[in-house]
Order: C-alpha cells, then structure tokens, then sequence
C-alpha cells in the first residue's frame, strides 16, 4: 500500500501538540468572536502590519513582526486581534533569540476581531494554542495582567489594541519536559513513547495501483498511548498537576520496582520487565487541575486512579512551577510506598465466573443484601455438593513477583437460616509459575484451621507465598497462570454425624501484599 504523507518531515524534537497540529491544520475551522460587529468600526485602508508600523511606540514589537514574518501575515486578507506591547515594556526581551521572538509574537495575536465589548473575564486562545486572559476591571482593560491602554483599534482585516506589558510564553507540561535539567530519564521513557499512527477514517482512497493495491490520501496522527492512559499534557485546556520523578527518583524507584515484575520466558521475560517497571514508576504522577496547597486536602485520586490520603506527605518540601496547563513538582524521591501506589491488595470475586471452574458441585449467586451479613461486593456464591469432594478453582491474574498472605472468606449458612450453625471444612490447591519457562507447580495446602465460623464470616489464612515470576495479563500475554482451588475437606461420617456441611459459602479470594 502506498501512503501519500499529508505533512513534512520535521527535524529535531517536535512537542506532540504542535505535530498534532501540523497533521490537522487543514481540519481546522475558525470560530469568529461573538462580540464583532463589523458595522461598529470605519474600516481603514490599512492592514494590522500598516497600523503597527506606523505607531512609534510600537516599534520594537514591529521589528519582532518582521524578525518572525509575521509582518506578511497579518497583511493578509484573514482577520486577526493584536495586543501590541509598547516599547519600554519589551525593553528586557532578548530579540536577538528568534525562537522567544516567535513564541512571544504568537501570543499576542489571535484569529478574528475580539473588542471589548461584552468582555468581562475571557480567555483568549493565541495563535500559539495557548490561553491568555483579556479581562475587565475597576480600571479598565488588561491582558495577561497588562493594562490595555488603547483598544479597539481598527485595520482592515482586525484589531489592535496596546498594552503597557506583554504576556511571557508558558511552557505546558509536555513542553517543560521537554526544557527541564535533571528529568533526562523521565522525558526520554515519555516522549519515546510517541509514534505515528495511521489514520484510517480520516484518510481517502483515491484510486488503485497497477496491482490493484488502493492508494490513500492519507492521514497520519501522533499517538502516546502513556499520555492517553494517565493525561493529555500538551493540550492546553487539560490542567494537570504533576509531581515529576528527576533522575536520582527515577532511578531509585526503577531499582525497587524491577524485581516485581520477574517475568518467565513466555510472558515477555525482561523485555517486558522494563516496560511495566517505567511505566508503574509514573503511573500516579499525574493528578487533575492545579493543586498549590495539597495538604489542604483530605485525600487525592491519580489519574490512574489510585487514592492517597496524606496529599501533604506526597508534596512534602516541594516547590512548583506554573505552567500553562498546570503547575509542575519535581522530586528527588519518589514519596509513594510501594503497597499505596501498585504493589496492591488483589481480590477475587467469587461471584464473578471469568476463569472460574468448579467440579463436583453446582454454583449459584447468592446476594447479601438484606441479610445480617455484608459480603464483599454484597455477592457470594452457594457452592452446592453432588459429590463427595466439591470444588471452586478461582484464577488469580495480576499477582506480582512478592510475597502475599493468601485468604478465603466464606460466608456462613446462618445468612439463609438462623438455626442453621453448621460449619464446614476447607483445603486448597495453588498454582503458581515455578520456572522461567513459564511451567506450573501445585501445592497442596491444608491451613491448621480449616474450619469456618458458623455465625460470622470467616477470613480464613490458607498460606504465604512469595511468588518468583508475576502474572500480569493484557491483551498479549492473556494466560492467566496462578490459581487457587478451594476444595471440601468434610469426610462422609462427618457429614453424617451432622457435625460438618459439604455446602460452601465463599465470598471472595484476597491476596494481602506482605512488605519486608
């Protein structure tokens, strides 16, 4: 298949929203203000450049429309609103640096006529994607904290109006990574992750070649897939706030973390090891909107979904830097424990019947609700004997190479029946990854008490394990390798002395992660 590329090759690092873009430019529409009225102004002959040239007091910022070409562009036929700082007011501004020049040009100047009529606190998308606030107060007019000291200026195609400062270029999240001494680690795993995907919907069949092969017109878009699981940080109205590991952080916590994630052979061995360990080192580094005083705050989600509740402690001696999408912490040490952030508790639902199989018995759901007991997730399952040695084999996905403290919480039949106190009697079997080449080991587990609380629910110990390879599943590695039998330990006479019931009750399975 041939594939007409819609954009040029860009040399050296591009930050993803400008090539995101460049890709959609031609997509895009320009929204006019809803404050124009081109019947309020006598249009001149001149052009927004004329005006500017023309004004003494806006000289510098004329030569910095020449120095970037924007000069030609706001000629141009398209209408456009400046805000022109006056001279004194750029009198630090190094113009000898094209790039700032250009970055600073960009965010003074957006699309359409935008008057201060009706404005009140508005924020004004620039020409550079970034949002500057053009508000009214006691005084006047400002713009980005600029006094507006002439408005409503009118060129030909737009408007200008002077301010005694200028607005400074923000960098966004992505784009501090990108500046940022001492994240080297951080911003290589992050932008490495960048690549350029095919897009099919947007992309056209114009035809086929010799072969028959159809030819697109085709469209290309950026993907990140870490950016699109925990944050959008190079889109200026998504705000983040980030608490940014620097090389001495990333490296400590990468140590730390490797070893839970030993993989056998078939299940992408230390390949895989590495991708998982850098992404679990940044998978709570991203938090919604901009959060200056966290130890004002009880409790704080991640984007990736996991609750701290000492926000004060994460943030503890940390200074940020504002950005244009949020504000910004680095750390020299990362400040999550490793069981609050992924080293978590796994449960297993008895009630839910993926990878669950059962033998010897029939399983019915049975729900809590109502009754004097709450299990967990207010189902349990009714594991009803037709033979001597029922049984439930629950799959356990997601353990990590550590140790866990593994238990079984069986519910008991007084939840049904008041008068009925009888209790029953548990073994197990797990089954774990015992060699790199990803072969399996049983162990036969009889706890020293295996017999469940006839009035309470039983939070029964079956063992510590300390599992040597993990068994994370995806999409790709789909096999899910630990396993925990739950078997009926009742013998035929204590069945028939009525001591004893065949009749389980489980709730769930809990792995409980044991730190060392």
């Amino acid at each position: 298949m041939r594939l007409k590329m819609r954009y040029k090759h860009l040399k050296g690092f591009v930050p993803l929203s400008a090539m995101i873009g460049i890709l959609l430019a031609t997509a895009c529409t320009t929204k006019w203000d809803d404050h124009y009225d081109e019947g309020s102004f006598n249009l001149p002959d001149k052009t927004v450049t004329e005006y500017i040239k023309e004004q003494p007091e806006l000289s510098t910022f004329y030569n910095m429309l020449k120095i970037t070409g924007y000069d030609t562009i706001l000629n141009a036929s398209q209408s456009y609103t400046v805000w022109a700082p006056k001279n004194d007011a750029l009198s630090g501004l190094d113009i000898s640096d094209t790039e700032l020049v250009k970055k600073t040009v960009k965010n003074h100047i957006a699309r359409s006529r935008i008057t201060i009529s009706g404005i009140d606190n508005s924020s004004i998308r620039m020409l550079n994607n970034k949002y500057v606030i053009f508000a009214k107060d006691q005084s006047g007019y400002t713009f980005g904290e600029n006094t507006v000291t002439k408005s409503n200026q009118p060129a030909k195609n737009g408007l200008i109006h002077v301010i005694d400062g200028y607005a400074p270029y923000e960098y966004n999240l992505w784009e501090y990574l990108g500046i940022k001494e001492g994240v080297d680690s951080l911003r290589e795993y992050i932008y490495g992750q960048s690549k350029q995907v095919f897009d099919a919907k947007n992309s056209t069949e114009i035809g086929a070649d010799e072969n028959g092969q159809v030819i697109y017109d085709s469209v290309f878009v950026v993907s990140n897939p870490v950016l699109e699981r925990l944050g959008a940080i190079d889109i200026e109205d998504s705000i983040y706030t980030a608490l940014m590991p620097d090389n001495n952080a990333w490296n400590e916590a990468y140590s730390r973390i490797k070893n839970y994630y030993n993989f056998p052979i078939d299940a992408g061995s230390t390949v895989r090891q590495r991708d998982l360990t850098r992404f679990t080192v940044i998978q709570d580094m991203l938090y919604r909107g901009r959060i200056s005083e966290p130890k004002k705050l009880d409790s704080l989600t991640s984007t990736y979904g996991n609750v701290f509740y000492n926000p004060g402690e994460l943030f503890k001696g940390l200074n940020y830097e504002s950005l244009s999408n949020g504000l910004a912490y680095v750390t020299d040490k990362m400040p999550f424990t490793d069981t609050a952030s992924f080293f978590r508790e796994i449960r297993v639902e008895a009630e839910h019947t993926f990878g669950r199989t059962n033998t010897g018995s029939n399983i019915f759901n049975r729900s809590s609700y109502g009754t004097e007991f709450t299990a967990s997730n207010n189902y349990y399952i009714l594991v009803d004997p037709t033979s001597t040695a029922p049984s439930v084999e629950f799959s356990i996905p997601n353990t990590l190479s550590a140790k866990y403290n593994i238990y079984c919480v069986f519910v008991p039949a007084k939840i049904v029946n008041p008068g009925n106190l009888t209790p029953t009697k548990a073994s197990f079997q797990l089954t774990y990854i015992r060699r790199a080449s990803g072969s399996t080991f049983i162990k036969r587990i009889t706890p020293v008490n295996n017999i469940t609380n006839p009035e309470a629910l039983t939070k029964m110990f079956v063992d510590q394990y300390d599992f040597e390879f993990a068994n994370i599943i995806n999409a790709d590695y789909d096999r899910v390798a630990v396993k925990l039998e739950v078997i009926n330990n009742v013998t035929t006479q204590e069945e028939q002395s009525g001591k004893f019931s065949r009749t389980m009750r489980i709730d769930c399975i809990i792995l409980e992660p044991v730190m060392e």
